[in-house]
Formats: C-alpha cells, sequence, structure tokens
C-alpha cells in the first residue's frame, strides 16, 4: 500500500509539473509585405509563439502579448533555444507573476537582417509586423486586443526596431523595452570613420558576404544590411544600396547626401517628431551593458535617454555591468519580463 501510495504521489507531482509547462507554437504565414523584395527572400515565415501553461484549458481567458524582436544574424531560435524563454515565462508564471503570450517572428535575411523596416531590397518587414502577423495572432489566439496589453521588445537590432515600432504605432504597442539597441543614431562604429566601411565599399559581388561572415569579419556585411534598410537603391546591383560613406586618396569620408538621409530615419533624429506618439506609450525602457562591443552603443544609448529626459518622455534606463550578449538569459528573467507584467493590465 505504502509504495502504490508513493507511486501516485509521484504520478501526481509528474502531472502537476507538465501542467506547468508553456508550450512553444510554431506558426507558418504568407507574407504579401515581403513579396518582391530584391534579395529574393521567401515570403513564407514561420513565428514562434509561446503560451503559457494551462493556456489550452483557460477556455475563454484573453491574454496580453510580448511581441520579442532579434538581433542581427539570429532568428526567432535565439529566444527559443539559446536564451530559454520558455523556462523564464515558465519560471516567473510559477512564482505568480500574471501570464501572457509571447510572440517570436523572424526578422532575417541573407544580409543578417531586415532591421525591423520596409525596403524595396530587403522587403517589407516593418508593414508584415503591423499589418499581417498582429491581426493573425489576434484571430488564431486568444489575445486582448488593446495597445495597452500588447508591448514589443528586442535586442540590438530588435531594440532598434521596437523602439521605431513604439515610435510609429503607439496606437498599436503600449509598451516598449529596447536591449542594448544598435543603431540610434550616426555615431562611432557606425559612422564614417569606421575602417571597416572601406572592406563594405569594395564589395563587387554576394559572395564577398559569404567570403566576410565565414572570416568572422562582421561589420562590413552588417553595413550593406543597414543600407538596405536606411538607403534602398533598386538602381544600384548587385547589392541595391546606397552606402553613406566614400573614399578620397585612401580616406574615408562621409557621403553627404546619403549621411544625412541616414542620419534623419535614425531613432535619435525622430524623437522631437514623435514625441506626441512616445507620450502616448505607458512605459518604455532601454538597456545596455558598460562593455558592449558595439561602441556607438555605448554612446548612443545614454545620448538618446538624454533627449528622451529634455523632451519630458518618461522612460527607464538601465545600465548594468556587461557585454552585447552575456547576461541576455538573466535580464529576460529578472528585468525584460518582469518589466512586461508589471505594465500589461490584470
Amino acid at each position: 500500500m505504502r509504495a502504490r501510495s508513493t507511486l501516485v504521489l509521484l504520478l501526481l507531482l509528474l502531472a502537476t509539473t507538465a501542467s506547468a509547462q508553456g508550450t512553444i507554437r510554431y506558426l507558418k504565414l504568407h507574407a504579401a509585405a515581403l513579396e518582391g523584395n530584391l534579395l529574393g527572400e521567401p515570403a513564407e515565415q514561420e513565428v514562434a509563439v509561446y503560451l503559457p501553461p494551462g493556456y489550452a484549458d483557460s477556455g475563454s481567458v484573453r491574454y496580453p502579448v510580448l511581441y520579442l524582436l532579434h538581433g542581427i544574424g539570429g532568428g526567432f531560435t535565439d529566444w527559443t533555444k539559446h536564451w530559454d524563454l520558455r523556462g523564464s515565462m515558465d519560471a516567473l508564471i510559477a512564482s505568480g507573476t500574471p501570464p501572457f503570450l509571447v510572440v517570436m517572428p523572424n526578422g532575417a535575411n541573407r544580409l543578417g537582417g531586415g532591421f525591423y523596416m520596409d525596403s524595396p531590397v530587403s522587403g517589407g518587414w516593418e508593414t508584415f509586423l503591423v499589418r499581417e502577423l498582429v491581426p493573425r495572432i489576434d484571430a488564431e489566439f486568444r489575445t486582448i486586443a488593446a495597445p495597452a496589453s500588447r508591448g514589443v521588445a528586442g535586442h540590438s537590432m530588435g531594440g532598434f526596431g521596437a523602439l521605431r515600432l513604439g515610435m510609429r504605432f503607439p496606437d498599436l504597442f503600449g509598451s516598449v523595452y529596447a536591449m542594448s539597441p544598435c543603431c540610434l543614431d550616426l555615431t562611432d562604429d557606425i559612422g564614417h570613420g569606421n575602417p571597416e566601411w572601406r572592406t563594405a565599399l569594395r564589395f563587387k559581388e554576394p559572395a564577398d558576404l559569404g567570403k566576410a561572415v565565414q572570416a568572422g569579419n562582421f561589420y562590413p556585411v552588417a553595413m550593406i544590411a543597414i543600407s538596405a534598410a536606411l538607403s534602398p537603391n533598386r538602381n544600384k546591383p548587385p547589392f541595391y544600396v546606397d552606402l553613406p560613406v566614400r573614399e578620397l586618396r585612401g580616406e574615408l569620408l562621409p557621403d553627404d547626401a546619403v549621411y544625412e538621409q541616414w542620419r534623419a530615419a535614425l531613432p535619435y533624429s525622430q524623437l522631437a517628431s514623435h514625441r506626441a506618439n512616445l507620450l502616448r506609450l505607458k512605459a518604455m525602457a532601454i538597456d545596455y551593458g558598460t562593455s558592449d562591443q558595439f561602441a556607438h552603443i555605448i554612446t548612443a544609448t545614454p545620448e538618446f535617454s538624454r533627449e528622451l529626459a529634455r523632451l519630458r518622455i518618461p522612460h527607464r534606463l538601465d545600465v548594468y555591468a556587461g557585454d552585447h550578449r552575456e547576461h541576455i538569459p538573466r535580464r529576460l528573467r529578472t528585468h525584460v519580463l518582469p518589466f512586461f507584467a508589471g505594465v500589461f493590465p490584470r
């Protein structure tokens, strides 16, 4: 009898543990906004969706939704495999955090990423997210389809995308968290003084990009990728971009017209014009590590925060000891996910 009771208790424990685990669903959809891009990227896209424990048995209960954007060179597997989003969400919910869904779209292409912007070269990534993906998620899952219950976050390129989406679509996303956001302003290692621009200027064919990646030379490929988002040029094969830098007598100089086109399109320069939108957000947070490998993040992020403060736009800036990637799983669990749990209406 004692052995049978122990077995019953063990089975009950296993059943309880299993029910306390969330699930990852994979959704395939056709993204009309990506059709016809000059990179030839497929319009068929896969999206990962975290569903909290008990979602299938919760009847008519509806949930807030967080859209989580990955960085350049990655994919939604950054969240689902490398950084254990499900484990973090399960642990938080088990500790009493109100549950919500997490949607992890793909933002990658053969250049590394489309920066979640619309471009004739890399495709209509912004339109795909706001006009196609969000309505599909609201139709297919039991969401609370309101800005106050919908947030967007991301890391690096994804942080850049999250801030832009929050600035542009406060009627869609009510809260924003940018983790180590890249490319907020044209400074330091994305400015014209970076010697890696020489390599980007010398690329002649797509195969050159692959060789650079294989050699571990990330910067010039990323420069082509963001150029496809910020300064696309349909009439300039094989990469269909205008670069913001030129070389004259061995020196790197800004290409003034394209350089200013970049500067005007980056988030720092758009803060004043988007102030009214940003004031509609329920909450905004930004973070970065003091040892980030990308110098412009250490420079541009606090400047971005100072400009937000000057414009009297409420936000939170969190500075921590660490580099660009090393603390992401921990910070997801201790900062990013609790931030949205505290913002979403209960």
